[in-house]
């Protein structure tokens, strides 16, 4: 599979782009002013311990506790039932690693259960497990892997093969581990000299991560807009892959990188609630608190031979999609897709099975489970880092992220009604409000009427003013009382 790596790089962010067959499937952040903290490595404090849900909070040193839960807990004696206040109590110093980012109003999940990736391998102190990466597909290979690595491994020290470590010599997998066991060392050193809560190790920047995450004989190019940044990434693509070497190439052109190569319109595009299918189809994307739900539509495409074959045809295309658009959004969690209803079952088998076999290019895990009989396809995919639209945007502060506003008729009945209320229970003769520039043009179209008759019916002097300091719906009570409203109508826009 042929693919391309691009990479912008500014003082402000580094963003990358991973492009496969001709089309972008995953993105890249890093900015200075935002720290990635998936994978590193604390020494933290027990701040307090639950019993009722088997978790405790770990102070790290950021703003929001950690988070740690029973099963994320590495224990030294096997198959012994462990409480979660038999292991932690608070004041206690422990060596964590985040497993998955701070998101919302939840602070980092962290684990005791350490992973090192190295280029060839995962390293797992304190474990004994040994595997092979399921994207490692011959048997034979497999099992030479696995004997290799059972000869090289400590006998404290678990140990996973990475895909790229297929075919490659003892000599060079047992330098990656002999690597990573001095750097386990550094860390543990660290850890005992130094004060908590403090930072034991930072993942490594975002462009050493694509050189050992990404980078293999697949890539046949990686473009840099950056001469100093071309420069760090060929010295260290030379350090460990210097067949690879010659493949980074300088993006010298003024014009903008992700511009040259249609990747801020495929930013814009991951952004959007509907994607469409070349066949004329679509899907739609809704996310929740607890998941993400993905829609199937047959939208212009109407087919040519029968309606079970429209329908196959669109949900196989629609299945090639979805596992793009997971890997591009970086989805994560439970993924419910609700694909066109399909009558017959080797239909439904060939759906599911195509599903899978866009996903396993995936360098995330997921699982995908059967077609339920409401036609319903479940699948989970490993949660680490936000999401692209989580890293991209942030809630609507009109409408609070729920992706719906108050109409500005329901706005402006609350806004009377406001008016009301005060004019019935304030004896002040002087009442004044601040409107938004929107609420402000409906009310002369449409409610100066209803002001009138309250003026009138309540015997009040009501006086508002448009001010652009509020958002266009929004409105907020000046003042009560005579001279306490004028003297503030002094600093708003003229009265309407």
């Amino acid at each position: 599979m042929k693919k391309e790596i691009v990479i912008d790089m500014s003082e402000i962010e580094i963003r990358a782009a991973l492009i496969e067959e001709g089309k972008v499937v995953e993105f890249f952040f890093e900015r200075a002013t935002e720290s990635r903290l998936a994978g590193n490595i604390f020494k933290g404090v027990v701040e307090n311990v639950l019993p009722g849900i088997q978790s405790a909070f770990i102070n790290t040193g950021f703003d929001k506790n950690a988070f740690i839960f029973i099963g994320d807990v590495l224990f030294a004696e096997k198959n012994k039932p462990k409480r979660i206040e038999e292991v932690f109590k608070p004041g206690q110093e422990v060596v964590v690693q985040v497993a998955k980012e701070p998101m919302g109003t939840k602070g980092a999940r962290v684990t005791t259960k350490i992973t090192l990736p190295g280029r060839y391998v995962v390293v797992m102190p304190g474990m004994s497990m040994l595997g092979v990466s399921h994207r490692v597909s011959s048997a034979e290979e497999r099992d030479r892997l696995k004997k290799l690595v059972d000869r090289l491994k400590p006998p404290d020290m678990g140990v996973i093969v990475r895909t790229v470590a297929e075919g490659k010599k003892m000599e060079e997998i047992k330098e990656d581990i002999e690597t990573l066991l001095r750097l386990w060392k550094r860390i543990q050193k660290k850890a005992e000299i130094i004060a908590s809560p403090a930072v034991l190790y930072e993942e490594a920047s975002l462009l050493y991560t694509l050189v050992r995450d990404v980078m293999d004989d697949n890539v046949t190019k990686v473009w840099i807009n950056s001469y100093f940044g071309f420069q760090k990434l060929k010295d260290f693509i030379d350090s460990v892959i210097p067949r690879l070497g010659d493949r980074v190439a300088l993006f010298s052109s003024r014009e903008n990188i992700f511009e040259h190569f249609g990747l801020n319109r495929e930013i814009e595009k991951a952004l959007s609630r509907k994607v469409w299918l070349k066949s004329g189809g679509y899907l739609v994307f809704d996310r929740t608190e607890a998941m993400t739900v993905i829609d199937v539509n047959t939208g212009k495409y109407v087919g040519k031979k029968n309606l079970q074959e429209t329908i196959l045809k669109t949900n196989l295309e629609a299945a090639q999609e979805i596992a793009r658009q997971v890997r591009l959004r970086d989805l994560g969690g439970i993924i419910l897709i609700d694909f066109i209803d399909m009558g017959r079952k080797d239909h439904k088998k060939e759906l599911v099975r195509t599903l899978q076999n866009a996903l396993a290019c995936d360098r995330t895990r997921c699982t995908v489970i059967e077609m339920s009989e409401l036609g319903l396809v479940e699948m989970t995919r490993k949660r680490v880092r936000k999401n692209l639209d989580t890293f991209l945007r942030e809630p609507c502060q009109c409408c609070g992220g729920e992706g719906k506003t108050l109409s500005i008729e329901t706005v402006a009945v609350q806004f009377l009604r406001k008016v009301e209320e005060i004019c019935r229970h304030s004896s002040a003769s002087t009442i004044g409000f601040t409107v938004g520039e929107e609420l402000a043009a409906f009310l002369e179209r449409t409610g100066k009427t209803y002001l009138d008759n309250l003026q009138r019916v309540y015997s009040k002097n009501i006086l508002w003013s448009v001010s652009r300091s509020l958002t266009p719906r929004r409105y907020s009570i000046t003042g009560v009382g005579e001279e306490e409203v004028r003297e503030r109508m002094l600093t708003q826009s003229p009265p309407v």
